[in-house]
């Protein structure tokens, strides 16, 4: 039983490997010889087929007089095959004269640059540093303080350096110190006015007075005036605050007290500014 059954296996085998041959066969003979209806036309033609297709020109029968030239006709004269060229028949040709050619026609070449030199470099002034005498520099650094600390004017700063009971400094270094100074004259003097009205009360009449005074601060008018229009300042309180401290310290009347408040000599406040004080003083 086994033994049939491995030729059975065998017989199929052998069918299969038949049957991939022949489609292989099959697939691949019209790639290299093209397709089997088409084998007839590659057959090679006859010789007598290529004459049909190919005839040749009909023979032309020449008569004895056609084929038999004339001496006249085949004689060769050397004189006929090679002419002579007598010296004189030759013209020599004239030069050209390119004047005569048309400007658009003359092929013009642009001119040959001219060789320009190059400059020569003028050397640049070394930039000297400025030697500041360590006299300036002390009275700069000096102006500095009393401007960021004590929002001194340029005049009260000036006059502070060069003092014998100040910094004592030279005139030439005092000048070159306040013209170097980093400063905002207008907020120094705002600054000055601020502290006049918050720590001694003062009038608008009498800040400005002491902002621009050569006893004073030594500001200018136009920075004393800056100070004003931007100074925060509640004047009534102010009058106030004063009268309150003549009452505690010279016992002085009502009356007498809005008289020092309005004065020109005193106070130099607004007579409502004044009428405010005495009215709320207790």
């Amino acid at each position: 039983m086994r033994k049939i059954l491995k030729l059975l296996t065998f017989i199929l085998a052998a069918i299969g490997v038949c049957t991939a041959a022949l489609v292989c066969f099959i697939l691949i003979y019209p790639v290299f010889y093209g397709d089997f209806s088409s084998k007839e036309a590659r057959v090679p033609k006859t010789l007598s087929d290529t004459r049909e297709e190919n005839p040749l020109p009909a023979e032309t029968t020449l008569s004895p007089s056609e084929t038999t030239s004339s001496p006249a006709e085949t004689t060769y004269s050397p004189s006929a095959a090679s002419p002579t060229v007598s010296p004189a028949s030759v013209s020599t040709a004239a030069p050209l004269n390119l004047s005569a050619i048309p400007a658009e026609e003359n092929e013009t070449q642009p001119p040959a640059p001219t060789p320009t030199q190059a400059p020569t470099p003028t050397p640049t002034p070394t930039a000297q540093v400025e030697e500041i005498p360590i006299e300036y520099q002390s009275a700069l650094n000096r102006a500095d303080n009393y401007c960021d600390l004590m929002h001194m004017s340029k005049e009260a700063i000036y006059d502070q350096l060069t003092s014998e009971y100040g910094e004592n400094v030279s005139p030439e270094a005092a000048r070159y110190a306040v013209n170097h100074v980093r400063a905002n004259w207008n907020e120094n003097a705002l600054q000055k006015a601020k502290v006049y009205s918050e720590t001694m009360f003062m009038s608008r009449t009498a800040i400005y007075n002491q902002l621009i005074s050569d006893s004073g601060e030594k500001f200018t008018e136009a920075q004393a005036q800056y100070a004003m229009e931007h100074l925060e300042a509640d004047w009534n309180a102010n009058a106030l605050h004063k009268a309150k401290e003549y009452r505690e310290s010279t016992n002085m009347t009502k009356s007498a007290i809005y008289d020092q408040l309005i004065s020109e000599h005193g106070d130099k406040f607004e007579p409502e500014e004044a009428s405010y004080a005495i009215k709320n003083l207790k």
